[in-house]
């Protein structure tokens, strides 16, 4: 059963990174168009939270069945008892993002899609920190 669930852990962190990365870069090029069209574009990114939040939801769910031989030794493993709480934040974070994408589809605004772009950096870059702890890690 851990191959099935490391394939799909692994299929949910690109799934998860990949939104984050994507929504980032097209956020930066959105930028350089005329503002109805940064909105039009910027409105059309927020879908792409579903999929962080679906690739993150998928995996809190297979980290926690891949952490089964590593809970007995958490204590003496401080880069894992780091990465957790990463994650914790990221789930924070991304509630954060829900909450400024459904601001932001209600009334789109240049105003509301900064705060969706801020969050969204600091989603990627918390993103980039688990996989690189996972690396350190297990690696």
């Amino acid at each position: 059963m851990r191959n099935p669930m490391l394939i799909i852990h692994l299929l949910s962190v690109a799934t998860f990174i990949g939104a984050a990365l994507s929504a980032f870069v097209l956020s930066r090029v959105a930028d350089k168009l005329d503002q109805e069209g940064k909105i039009k574009v910027k409105t059309a990114l927020l879908s792409l939270n579903y999929l962080g939040k679906t690739g993150l939801t998928l995996l809190v769910i297979t980290g926690g069945y891949l952490m089964t031989p590593y809970w007995a030794a958490l204590g003496s493993m401080p880069l894992l008892v780091t990465k957790l709480i990463i994650v914790v934040v990221l789930l924070v974070v991304l509630v954060l993002l829900s909450i400024q994408a459904k601001k932001a589809k209600k009334n789109p605004s240049p105003d509301a899609f900064v705060a969706v772009s801020k969050i969204n950096t600091i989603n990627l870059i918390l993103g980039v920190a688990v996989v690189v702890l996972a690396v350190l890690i297990f690696g």
